[in-house]
């Protein structure tokens, strides 16, 4: 059974650490995925940030793909088109939901066995490059867990086969 953070017990980044006070730092998490087969699908993340007011933010971002254009588009910038950008003040609730996502993420990393041969990609970095994690495989708990991410912030889920 994996450790679950509750809300009397959250630790997380300083505000000062994801640019507070003018620093251009962020924690991204990032996923792929691939309804297109071997050549990808859409990509989603989350740019987590603080501003002056000491709150933390994060910008998402998803992109949708045709696979029916793939001849026409694949490897340009056409071929993954945007389709929801919006910023969100995290709360209380969605700082949890990081801390319980990346937690998942790590122990996934864990147990990842090589080569993944896998379509779907999860992770989470710091751009300053004090935290790295990429998780490549075929676990079906890794979408799980990301979809509990996008229901904290009540983002439409993940959802093709």
């Amino acid at each position: 059974m994996e450790p679950k953070i509750e809300k009397n017990d959250i630790s997380f980044f300083e505000p000062s650490d994801l640019g507070a006070f003018g620093s251009p730092t962020k924690l991204v998490i990032y996923a792929s995925f691939d309804e297109c087969g071997e050549w990808g699908g859409h990509e989603e993340s989350f740019e987590i940030f603080a501003k002056k007011d000491l709150n933390f933010y994060a910008y998402y971002k998803r992109t949708k793909v045709d696979c029916d254009k793939l001849s026409e588009f694949y490897g340009k910038p056409e071929f993954q088109q945007p389709y929801i950008s919006k910023e969100i003040r995290l709360s209380e609730d969605n700082i949890i939901a990081v801390n319980n996502y990346l937690s998942k993420l790590i122990n996934s990393k864990i147990k990842e066995r090589s080569p993944g041969h896998a379509g779907q990609t999860f992770g989470a970095i710091k751009t300053d490059s004090t935290f790295l994690i990429n998780v490549y495989d075929n676990n079906k708990e890794n979408l799980d867990n990301y979809n509990k991410l996008l229901e904290s912030f009540k983002i439409e889920k993940v959802n093709y086969q």
